[in-house]
């Protein structure tokens, strides 16, 4: 009997090699928040008109408010990757200022990620499950949920009397947990510009804010019909 013995050499990646990917994750999540977030403006300003005239606008809410729900995971990713780079004081004032902005972020990303705990208990669920979006534009507020089994209720957006304005443009809220989207995503912005500003990239095209290359491919498959061997034929 012969034996094999293979033997597997693990190359450990530098600290500049992990720093490199996830700076680019984060740039990604950043982009796709950002994303996320102009289509909420877009869907949500296409409702207002229907809103207004009290008229029904059906399932066209329910994209700015899966969007909303899709910024708070790729917010929540954000924090970790940047709290996951090496070469990066997790200490300095920028990743902390970061990290109190995406606190929301995180209780309302693990909500929605083990709701089923607290849907399935004992209390009295009068939130809407997956959550409401609401918005101003000039001196109107506007929000949107989906009703659900047992009654949801959610409040509008705050109005602060004595300053005459509303407390915010845009907020996501699931189980009391408030996320100003407007100010989550300037706080990724200026943490990623600081982090940007503390790098020297080799090809300085890296640094910009874009998605990079995207690989695209395509594959066919033919099968040709099978051909009768006739050589072994009697």
């Amino acid at each position: 009997m012969r034996l094999s013995i293979f033997l597997t050499f693990i190359v450990k990646r530098t600290p500049e090699q992990k720093f490199l990917l996830l700076y680019e994750s984060a740039k990604r999540s950043l982009l796709a928040a950002g994303l996320k977030l102009d289509r909420i403006r877009s869907d949500t300003g296409a409702l207002e008109s229907d809103i207004n005239s009290n008229i029904d606008v059906g399932v066209r809410a329910i994209s700015p408010l899966l969007d909303a729900v899709s910024f708070v995971d790729f917010a929540h990713r954000f924090g970790g990757l940047v709290q996951g780079m090496p070469l990066i004081s997790k200490s300095a004032p920028e990743v902390k200022r970061l990290m109190r902005a995406l606190r929301p972020v995180e209780t309302a990303r693990n909500y929605l990620q083990h709701m089923r705990g607290d849907l399935s208990s004992n209390e009295e669920v009068s939130y809407p499950a997956l959550g409401s979006l609401r918005w101003v534009n000039g001196g109107r507020s506007y929000f949107v949920f989906l009703a659900q089994s047992g009654g949801a209720t959610a409040p509008s957006m705050v109005f602060d009397v004595r300053q005459g304005v509303w407390i915010s443009a845009l907020q996501y809220e699931v189980k009391n947990t408030t996320v100003d989207i407007d100010s989550v995503m300037q706080e990724m912005r200026a943490a990623f510009d600081w982090i940007t500003s503390r790098c020297q990239f080799s090809d300085p095209s890296f640094a910009e804010l874009s998605w990079g290359q995207i690989q695209a491919i395509g594959l066919q498959f033919t099968l040709n019909p099978t051909v009768p061997d006739e050589s072994h034929q009697p």
